[in-house]
């Protein structure tokens, strides 16, 4: 049997599909066209990552969304500043511990800053990703980073944590930086595969191929503008600049020994409850959890190649590191199992890659039984900061320390007997 259609019919139906498509057409524009202004007047409010205010200091913000930005943090820095790169003993704050750099170097015209870069788990890895990244940032090229000994704790440390402090925005400046030889960026790419750090990221970074660099963009946009909603907190948080760091124009060296009483006498009122120096409530919180026992410096051999990597990275940029070695606390890690040779061991091997890399070090190992030296088992504290802070200022002047060791500062002193029984002897 034929059937028949209407031709008006059909031709009714075709106009409304056409209809249909052309309205859906129209939506799917304004929605896009919606978008663009919405993203379009966001941009438009939110404060960039570039100058921020003249008023305030920034450079011992501890933030990670502000590490991530170089040009953010190298368009803040103060005039005499330089690089630290390191970890959580940047969060340590001034109400704790008086002595932190924002204090002493933050609040008063000493001629040298210290412009902190990174957060906790930041490790070596990291380290080397960002000093790739900062390169070109800022003219001064003496930094320092400090080492943190949990970092080579068996296991290589916190590496496990290493996907979650990962900065894709650091990672593609360290992938554009044509300083950082080929071999290297194949070192870092190899290392963040292992570390789980997906390939569309590795790729994106690179630019492997054109929708790798289309990718790179859209990531890049995306956690630009989340950045910048966070600079408004990283504006509340800035201090406004002391009436000294305003007004006065001839800096002033700190006066050591008097901040390291202070730091003695400060340590003390903070620790009446236990006999190692660590501050009261952190000793009640974390005492009874015996985190290192049983520890070893010796089972990190991955980190101690990252290490190497954050050096070659420093030669190939023109960088000029300072590698501060924090200590172990000594009687705490007695307690914990962790024998003398094996911290020596770790002390040995630190000193023996800054010397195959020709960098000197700020070698604190000698001061592992100095009271007050932690605040707690593993951050400066109140005697500590201030001998950090010494050295850093002798390395920058270029003047030999009792600390400084490597390069062509010879063998470090360290800590006197004197000094030893000066914090710990009426306690």
């Amino acid at each position: 049997m034929q059937t028949h259609t209407d031709p008006v019919n059909e031709a009714a139906c075709g106009k409304k599909k056409a209809g249909s498509g052309m309205r859906l057409l129209r939506a799917v524009l304004a929605g896009l066209l919606a978008a663009a202004l919405a993203v379009g007047g966001l941009c438009a409010i939110l404060p960039g990552l570039g100058k921020a205010d003249d008023r305030k200091l920034y450079d011992y913000i501890y933030s990670d969304t502000r590490s991530r930005y170089p040009s953010f943090v190298t368009q803040n820095m103060s005039p005499n500043s330089y690089l630290a790169f390191g970890s959580s003993e940047f969060a340590t704050p001034k109400s704790l511990v008086p002595t932190v750099p924002a204090a002493v170097f933050g609040e008063h015209n000493t001629g040298v800053d210290m412009t902190v870069v990174g957060t906790a788990f930041d490790q070596s890895l990291w380290q080397a990703i960002a000093a790739g990244a900062y390169d070109g940032t800022t003219p001064k090229k003496k930094i320092a980073l400090v080492l943190s000994p949990q970092w080579f704790f068996k296991g290589n440390g916190a590496q496990w944590a290493f996907k979650r402090s990962f900065s894709y925005e650091l990672y593609r400046q360290f992938c554009d930086n044509p300083n950082v030889s080929d071999e290297t960026k194949a070192y870092v790419r190899k290392r963040l595969k292992e570390l789980k750090i997906d390939d569309t990221s590795l790729a994106a970074a690179n630019k492997d191929t054109f929708i790798d660099a289309l990718n790179d963009q859209i990531f890049t946009f995306g956690n630009q503008l989340n950045a910048r909603r966070q600079v408004r907190w990283l504006n509340a948080e800035a201090p406004y600049k002391t009436a000294e760091r305003r007004d006065s124009t001839t800096p002033v060296e700190p006066d050591w020994n008097a901040l390291i009483e202070q730091g003695r006498a400060v340590g003390k009122a903070k620790c009446t409850n236990n006999e190692y120096g660590i501050y009261n409530s952190y000793y009640n919180q974390k005492a009874p959890l015996n985190s290192e026992k049983d520890e070893t410096f010796s089972q990190a051999d991955l980190e101690y190649e990252d290490l190497r990597c954050f050096m070659r990275v420093c030669r190939e940029c023109g960088w000029e590191p300072l590698i501060v070695m924090l200590p172990v606390h000594g009687s705490w890690y007695d307690r914990q199992n962790v024998t003398v040779e094996e911290r020596q061991g770790y002390y040995a091997r630190i000193r023996s890659i800054c010397d195959e890399a020709g960098y000197p070090y700020a070698d604190f190992s000698s001061c592992e039984y100095e009271k007050y030296f932690l605040c707690d088992m593993t951050h400066p504290g109140w005697v500590g900061w201030v001998r950090i802070e010494k050295a850093f200022y002798d390395f920058v002047k270029g003047r030999d320390d009792e600390f400084l060791g490597g390069g062509s500062f010879g063998e470090a002193e360290g800590l006197s007997e004197a000094d030893l029984k000066a914090s710990n002897g009426d306690d």
